[in-house]
């Protein structure tokens, strides 16, 4: 069926069984349970998913996000067969390949190349084809002699290696991804999401679980976020992204503010919800600021210290007027609007952190330290200027945040009175619009008399 989603999930539920002991387990899954007649089998139950429907198209690259324990893990079980639903209905649409976690269906016995050609083969590869591939994931494992030693040796980022090369080798129409990509280092990382990138442009549909965010942007343009077994929002990925950065940052807030109390914003699903409820308020675009430049879903605010508040942002051309398009080479200028809370001498200094539409960190703009006394209520301005804009052409979003205190080799005690996250963005118009330079870097050539 061509024209069938890939993906379809109807009112899926899964329902746990959580037993007081392994016998009490056992018992119970074998049916043996009514040996103990006088009572019932011992067990509490766990609903980890809730009524999820779920379509994704061919050719979708799809982002589950969400805290641990919302279902994330659950619901990719149930899409690759590994778990039945309790309730509800499942289809898939082409030939599935998931990566769920390191070293699963490998032999920890078998050498690497020998659980390579294994797989090969449980995947419907032999002969020549067979050994073609086997050769290539050897070239893209990069693991020398070890291919040849026990999987049983090999470290967890080895095994991360051997299973991703393995498992997008085969070319599936479905592939499944669960944080796998999170477990090798730096440099086949970076290979990792080429290969990536390589799968999802020739079609392959996608589902990528991640905790890193700037994964879910760079591989896909949808992600849906997860929390308590339900689907809390699902949509561009740039949106969802967003509510769930400032959801989790709010939830850490508030665990701050209870610490001292010895009170857990976790064991408070009242708490949650209001929060959850404020925040897909604001993504939903009722209460945004209603800026110009602002992103799908609005402004995305993260509480910090009291005492300022970004009352707008704006950009600007030089002669002041609002900028949705900029031309590479152009001047702009991206100010923030301040009010004081309350009455007060301030210590603050700006910054700006500019991202590319698929989620990378561009670049970072701090200004200096600033004093500022303001009366409550009191506005002033900041302006960042580009005098000479060298981006490319594509689309950029940006955060803007007020610090009282950053140091950048100390990131984590910096202290920010207030941090919209992604929430603005423009786009650049360079004057060759085939360049696919994101950045025009100034240089000068210099030609040598002679050269010896």
């Amino acid at each position: 069926m061509p024209d069938a989603p890939a993906i379809r999930v109807r009112s899926a539920a899964k329902t746990y069984r959580l037993y007081s002991s392994l016998a009490e387990q056992a018992l119970d899954v074998l049916g043996f349970s009514w040996m103990r007649f006088w009572r019932r089998p011992q067990y509490r139950e766990f609903q980890a998913l809730h009524d999820v429907s779920l379509e994704i198209d061919r050719g979708e690259r799809v982002g589950i996000v969400g805290r641990n324990g919302a279902g994330k893990t659950t619901l990719l079980k149930l899409i690759t067969g590994n778990f039945a639903p309790s309730s509800g209905e499942i289809r898939l649409n082409g030939k599935v390949q998931a990566l769920m976690g390191v070293g699963l269906g490998f032999h920890p016995e078998f050498s690497g190349r020998e659980n390579i050609r294994s797989s090969l083969l449980y995947n419907g590869l032999a002969g020549a084809e067979l050994e073609e591939a086997a050769e290539e994931v050897a070239r893209f494992v990069e693991l020398g002699d070890f291919l040849d030693q026990p999987v049983k040796t090999y470290s967890q980022g080895m095994q991360a290696r051997l299973m991703f090369a393995t498992s997008t080798a085969i070319r599936p129409d479905i592939l499944i991804v669960d944080e796998i990509l999170s477990a090798g280092d730096a440099y086949f990382s970076a290979k990792s999401a080429h290969r990536m990138e390589q799968l999802t442009d020739s079609g392959c549909t996608l589902l990528l679980v991640s905790h890193s965010m700037q994964q879910v942007l760079q591989f896909c343009r949808r992600a849906v976020w997860l929390e308590a077994g339900k689907i809390v929002k699902d949509g561009d990925a740039v949106t969802v992204v967003k509510a769930y950065e400032e959801y989790t940052q709010q939830l850490e807030w508030e665990s701050a503010q209870r610490t001292q109390a010895r009170k857990s914003v976790l064991n408070d699903p009242a708490l949650r919800a209001r929060i959850l409820a404020k925040v897909l308020k604001h993504a939903d675009g009722a209460g945004a600021e209603g800026g110009a430049g602002e992103t799908a879903g609005g402004v995305s605010r993260w509480r910090g210290v009291p005492g300022l508040k970004i009352a707008g942002i704006q950009v600007t051309d030089d002669q002041g007027r609002a900028l949705a398009v900029a031309r590479t080479g152009q001047t702009i200028h991206i100010t923030f609007v301040v009010e004081a809370e309350h009455a007060g001498v301030f210590p603050c200094l700006f910054v700006v952190v500019l991202f590319t539409e698929d989620g990378r960190a561009l670049s970072r703009h701090c200004s200096a330290l600033e004093t500022w006394p303001l009366e409550a209520g009191q506005k002033k301005a900041c302006t960042l200027r580009y005098d000479n804009l060298l981006l490319g052409q594509g689309r950029y979003f940006f955060s803007a945040a007020i610090y009282r205190e950053l140091d950048l080799a100390r990131l984590g005690e910096a202290k920010f009175y207030d941090l919209l996250s992604r929430s603005f963005e423009f786009r650049v118009v360079d004057a060759w619009p085939d360049d696919p330079s994101l950045f025009h870097h100034p240089g000068s050539w210099t030609e040598a008399a002679d050269a010896s």
